[in-house]
């Protein structure tokens, strides 16, 4: 029994350990599995974290690349255009006068000038499906993008769009890179949202390159066929299509010199047609072209403009053609430029060297206001001094030129300079000249525009004559005493001087207003500005008429003091510009318009910065003008100081100038088209030969132009409130029937008084143009008016002493001493 229990129990014992075993191999299992189980959930986890990470760090790059898409703008590229000068010629057709030299050469264009079939060249050469992507041709570029890692083409695979190449251009970013094409996408869709189509072609044509310096379809329309964007043909515009690929050796200009035979090989032009077929089958294919229209373009026969088939049927091509040093001789792209700077300067709070700087930069379209031919009128006038005055006496010798140790005739002769400058009513700038003979080199010292001079007597009629019309308290005729001023020191001032100082030509007689601006007498001048106060004329002279005077300044001179006021004798004098822009309104009804050379200023694609018409308002009424004008007319009379400037077709009216020591020498003359100025002087004061007429100077440099210009323009007449009769010679009032009559004057009707002293006044006498002022009493006559001998050059003993005043542009000017004058 013992043994059987031994027995059961071992059997127990085995069948325990069977159940045993299985247990011990699934534990070995499950751990196996746990193990594998953590480590493929520790690598998912770590996947998805560094998922996360990756895609955190790439949304991080990709919000990168569309911030800095953000900030691209075609303003960008438009401001990269060349700045250019504009004009128009004798047929009123916009030219280009002067390009400024930038490291490219671009004219731009406006979407509407640019043919359609020139629009399908570049997009179905360059890019085709351009009007259905978003800036992006996925196919392409991911084509473009495994051949840059694998390599699949020998040449670099295109796969940008217009709009990638326009961004490539703005950016300047042309690195090789993955990360550089995904800046790229980025940018093309940032711009494709914010620019429609139509810009973006219009933007991409104006700034891509067509070999060298030419860039935009204009400047390579002009280069390689001579026409303007506008007149090229399906043929042509492929030519120039064809270019961008590879604009320095497929423009048709390209070539080289053969080593062996020295010879021009004129690859380009082969390389070209190759291209050029290619693009008008790209158009044909794509439906732009009839089958017709595709075969007459590929064998229409080109003529390029380097060719002698071309020059032959353009024979004034290349005065049609840019040339940067003729244009650089021209004084009116100086004044342009000039006036520009200025803006840009006040506009900005720039210096002049860095308004200089984004003119040649900023891609400016400057519009002007020049009359070409009237230009090139002047300009052929001033290229010798013998065609202005004759030059018998005026050399003068005031260096050592040939270091002999003496200064005679057999030194190098200094000769006058001289300046002129011509605008219409509407202060346009139709003509101006800077100096004697030929100018060279840009940017030159213009004394026309930026050298201040004393005006002597063409200062009067700016001053105390206009202001005494304008203000009611002088009449035509109004009558003043031709004596000098007591002065504090007990002087005598000013005198009526003419070539010999010592004589003061005083008549002490009662003279009429309007004789002493016929003869230029200083006396009557200075009277007339001391009875209505320096102050009210300083203030009429400035902000009526316009002229930049001295204020104040830092040694205590002042243009707001009699002399200067009556004779001219100022701080630091005006430019010709300035006197003769304050003329304007005497000969247009009396309304001033600021003169200016540039009409309008454009940047970049004709956004426009500002339009100058003048800024007009009204200096005086029109009465006060044509009075004006009128009285000025007896000065261009055979008894008035320019009788030499009168013309056989055209009224003139004007005004001379001489300044002390016949210094310098003026005539502001106006005509029913326009107003101009001449100037002579020597630019260190000497005395001038005085034998010169500043009136017949003026006329050798207009007056025939002038004369034979046709037009039916008149000076202003006022409609009414103008009283027009002879005046009596006596008192200087309105000729009555009984008074001696002299010539024809100008009234106010309100300020007209009609002569009742010479013997009985009798009413029927007067016309309804010529009747008494009521409430004005009659006036006891004077004595007669007697002309005074005496030549129309004054000089004014006492005055400031001029200081020689600091220009922005150098040469500043040389003052010795102030001016009076006649």
């Amino acid at each position: 029994m013992s043994e059987q229990k031994h027995k059961k129990g071992s059997a127990e014992e085995t069948t325990r350990s069977k159940k045993k075993n299985p247990s011990k191999k699934w534990r070995v299992v499950k751990k196996i599995f746990s193990i594998l189980f953590s480590t493929f959930l520790s690598i998912f986890l770590i996947c998805i974290i560094t998922g996360t990470i990756v895609a955190t760090a790439a949304a991080i790059y990709v919000l990168d690349f569309a911030q800095e898409a953000s900030t691209i703008t075609l303003e960008e590229m438009e401001l990269a255009y060349n700045t250019n000068v504009y004009g128009y010629d004798e047929e009123g057709n916009l030219v280009t006068l002067y390009q400024v030299q930038n490291t490219s050469q671009r004219i731009p264009v406006k979407f509407e000038e640019i043919p359609q079939h020139v629009l399908d060249a570049f997009v179905y050469t360059e890019d085709e499906r351009f009007y259905t992507h978003d800036g992006v041709d996925y196919r392409n570029t991911v084509a473009a993008m495994f051949n840059l890692v694998l390599h699949f083409w020998d040449s670099e695979r295109g796969g940008s769009t217009i709009t990638q190449q326009l961004i490539k251009n703005v950016t300047g970013d042309a690195e090789e890179s993955p990360s550089r094409k995904i800046r790229e996408i980025f940018r093309a869709m940032t711009l494709e949202k914010n620019y429609p189509k139509d810009k973006i072609i219009e933007t991409y044509l104006n700034y891509i390159g067509f070999g060298g310096p030419t860039n935009g379809i204009e400047a390579a329309a002009i280069k390689y066929f001579g026409k303007n964007v506008d007149e090229l043909d399906v043929a042509e515009a492929a030519v120039l299509a064809a270019i961008p690929q590879s604009p320095e050796t497929i423009n048709p200009f390209a070539g080289y010199t053969d080593d062996e035979t020295g010879e021009w090989v004129a690859s380009g032009r082969t390389r070209n047609r190759e291209r050029q077929e290619y693009v008008l089958y790209q158009m044909y294919s794509n439906g732009a072209l009839s089958y017709d229209e595709y075969q007459a373009a590929m064998t229409e026969h080109l003529i390029f403009a380097d060719t002698d088939e071309f020059k032959k049927l353009h024979p004034d091509w290349n005065a049609k053609e840019y040339d940067p040093e003729k244009a650089a001789t021209s004084w009116t792209i100086d004044a342009a430029i000039y006036e520009v700077e200025d803006y840009l300067m006040e506009t900005y709070s720039i210096d002049r060297k860095e308004a200089l700087h984004r003119i040649n930069t900023g891609g400016y379209q400057i519009y002007t206001t020049i009359d070409p031919k009237m230009q090139t009128y002047c300009e052929e006038k001033y290229l010798s001094l013998d065609n202005l005055i004759s030059t018998k006496n005026s050399a003068r010798y005031t260096k050592d030129t040939n270091k002999d140790g003496e200064i005679n005739e057999e030194d190098d002769p200094v000769y006058p300079q001289s300046a002129f400058i011509a605008m219409n009513y509407e202060g346009e700038i139709l003509a101006c000249v800077g100096a004697i003979g030929e100018k060279e080199g840009a940017l030159i010292m213009n004394y026309a525009t930026m050298e201040p001079r004393q005006p002597g007597s063409t200062i009067k009629p700016l001053c105390g004559y206009g202001y005494g019309i304008y203000s009611g308290e002088f009449h035509w005729g109004s009558l003043i005493k031709d004596y000098g001023i007591e002065m504090p020191d007990g002087t005598i001032w000013p005198k009526n001087y003419s070539s010999n100082s010592e004589v003061s030509n005083y008549s002490g007689k009662e003279l009429s207003m309007y004789y002493g601006l016929m003869k230029s007498l200083n006396t009557i001048s200075a009277r007339l500005v001391d009875a209505l106060t320096p102050e009210a004329v300083y203030d009429f002279a400035t902000n009526k008429m316009g002229l930049k005077l001295t204020e104040l300044d830092s040694k205590g001179n002042t243009d707001k003091a009699l002399s200067p006021l009556s004779v001219g004798a100022l701080t630091y004098g005006v430019t010709v510009e300035n006197m003769v822009n304050g003329y304007i309104p005497y000969g247009n009804g009396g309304w001033m318009y600021e003169g200016h050379i540039v009409s309008r200023l454009e940047q970049g694609n004709h956004e426009l910065i500002y339009e100058n018409k003048g800024n007009p308002y009204e200096a005086v009424d029109e009465r006060t003008a044509y009075i004006m004008n009128r009285m000025m007319k007896n000065v261009v009379s055979a008894n008035g100081t320019a009788g030499a400037a009168q013309l056989t077709n055209k009224e003139v009216v004007g005004k001379t100038g001489t300044t002390q020591n016949w210094d310098d020498l003026w005539f502001i003359g106006l005509t029913p088209d326009f107003v101009s100025g001449a100037w002579i002087g020597y630019i260190e004061r000497q005395k001038l030969d005085t034998s010169i007429s500043s009136a017949r100077m003026w006329y050798n440099i207009i007056g025939e132009y002038a004369d034979a210009i046709e037009s039916d323009a008149e000076f202003p007449v006022p409609e009414e409130g103008i009283v027009e009769a002879a005046i009596c010679t006596n008192t200087g009032l309105i000729a009555g029937k009984s008074c001696p009559k002299g010539e024809i004057g100008y009234w106010k009707e309100e300020n007209a008084p009609v002569c009742t002293g010479c013997r009985t006044y009798d009413p029927t006498a007067h016309t309804s143009e010529s009747k008494p002022a009521s409430g004005l009493e009659p006036v006891t006559p004077a004595d007669p008016a007697t002309p005074v001998a005496t030549d129309p050059v004054e000089v004014l003993p006492i005055e400031p002493d001029p200081v020689t005043p600091d220009l922005p542009i150098p040469p500043a000017p040389i003052d010795d001493g102030g001016g009076v004058a006649e």
